[in-house]
């Protein structure tokens, strides 16, 4: 497969983008974990940094259908499983799945750090649940609610 994916004319440009677009996602993740007392914090990466991989998700999206589809594949869509398929053996919808996938963890970040707040619980017991959020999305925004209701 390396071999495929080191043959795509951009493919070079797209692992660079896709180290850049984590890095903007980690400023996020270091505001959240590290900076939890900053009261701008979660402004911060809700409307600087999940706004920003916003429009890089919409951009890249839009990129990604003026992509012709793979011979033979069915024409890209979101209304059904091959459709989903065909969107996926483009490298640019990849990368925007990607994006989109880093915008909603730090957007549940930020949830659970606002309602951890209001229920005062600390953020020792927030870490894990970030963490998790980072690794497997709605896994720690399970943790949360989980840790939510005990604390209730």
């Amino acid at each position: 497969m390396k071999e495929t994916l080191d043959s795509l004319p951009n493919y070079q440009k797209l692992k660079t983008l896709f180290k850049v677009f984590n890095a903007i996602a980690l400023c996020g993740w270091v505001t959240i974990i590290g900076l939890p007392f900053w009261d701008d914090g979660s402004k911060f990466v809700a409307f600087v940094v999940v706004s920003l991989l916003a429009l890089i998700y919409a951009y890249l999206l839009y990129s990604s259908f003026k992509v012709k589809p793979v011979r033979g594949s069915d024409r890209p869509s979101f209304f059904n499983l091959r459709g989903v398929v065909a969107l996926f053996q483009n490298p640019v919808a990849i990368l925007a799945a990607w994006v989109h996938i880093l915008a909603f963890d730090l957007m549940a970040a930020v949830y659970i750090q606002q309602e951890g707040t209001l229920l005062e619980i600390s953020h020792w017991l927030l870490i894990p649940c970030y963490l998790l959020t980072l690794m497997f999305g709605p896994l720690g925004l399970l943790l949360f609610f989980i840790i939510s209701w005990i604390v209730m």
